[in-house]
């Protein structure tokens, strides 16, 4: 494996959380009767940290950005599971994923085959509740 020379992520917060940003609500939309989902951004802000270990000791970064398109479709089957002892309750639907993604800085630019090429391993999409949400 050759020495990693991107790593496109929006950084590490004030209070620890890293890898992870509010993302607007009309980005998502959900059909889970239809076992279907789609999660699409572009031009999200971000910072390419060059390799994990500097992203993780929040080292030099330059200004990046990145799209993404995800799709959900064709569900193969669904699950329901309910364990009152453990206060958890779910509704799960297996289903194919496709995804295309695409990073860029001011020198370099990153494309993935199109979403119609991606090979699905396992793709699930869940409705769950525990804690105090559990009922």
């Amino acid at each position: 494996m050759g020495q990693q020379i991107h790593d496109f992520n929006p950084g590490i917060t004030a209070g620890g959380l890293f890898w992870t940003i509010p993302i607007s609500e009309n980005t998502i939309s959900v059909n889970f009767a239809a076992g279907a989902a789609a999660f699409q951004a572009t031009n999200v802000d971000v910072e390419d940290y060059h390799d994990v270990v500097n992203a993780l000791m929040d080292g030099p970064e330059v200004d990046a950005e990145v799209s993404w398109d995800i799709r959900w479709n064709h569900p193969m089957g669904r699950t329901k599971i309910r364990d009152v002892q453990n206060g958890f309750v779910g509704d799960f639907v297996q289903n194919v994923a496709q995804i295309a993604w695409a990073g860029q800085t001011d020198t370099a630019t990153f494309v993935s085959d199109p979403a119609s090429t991606s090979v699905n391993e396992f793709s699930l999409l869940a409705h769950e509740r525990n804690g105090v949400f559990f009922s």
